[in-house]
């Protein structure tokens, strides 16, 4: 059953690409079968060079150079957003905000940013908390 039928943009998150190149990530088969949806369904992939820096630096301290390299071979997939001057204080605002009392990435608070702002509220696919704590739509 295709779960991202009616989307045609999505932002995809560190915690998805690193769970969709490393194995022995818990939800690596779950980030296969989103990506087969993605692929057939002709979905453009929305991320920020933020986001590609988490799951690199991630994939590489935690999994290895072999998953990093092949992250590192896809990038050319993906519909990179690049943040304004603004976006980065208004990401600095949320995370203030949430990190009171939650543990959240300040690459998330900067992508919420630009999912709401500069790509109209798309839905993100991401597995960890963060995206859900800041408000956003998001696919798991």
């Amino acid at each position: 059953m295709p779960f991202l039928d009616e989307i045609h943009s999505i932002f995809c998150d560190a915690s998805f690409f690193i769970a969709l190149f490393s194995k022995k990530d818990s939800k690596h088969k779950r980030a296969l079968e989103l990506f087969g949806e993605i692929k057939g369904g002709r979905i453009s992939i929305y991320t920020s060079w933020f986001t590609i820096s988490e799951a690199m630096t991630i994939l590489l301290y935690h999994y290895g150079y072999s998953e990093v390299y092949a992250f590192n071979e896809s990038i050319e997939l993906y519909r990179i957003i690049y943040p304004d001057k603004a976006h980065y204080y208004e990401a600095l605002f949320l995370f203030n905000r949430y990190a009171i009392d939650k543990k959240i990435s300040f690459v998330d608070a900067l992508s919420q940013v630009i999912i709401t702002q500069k790509l109209n509220g798309i839905p993100a696919i991401s597995f960890d908390k963060d995206f859900k704590t800041l408000g956003l739509t998001t696919i798991s």
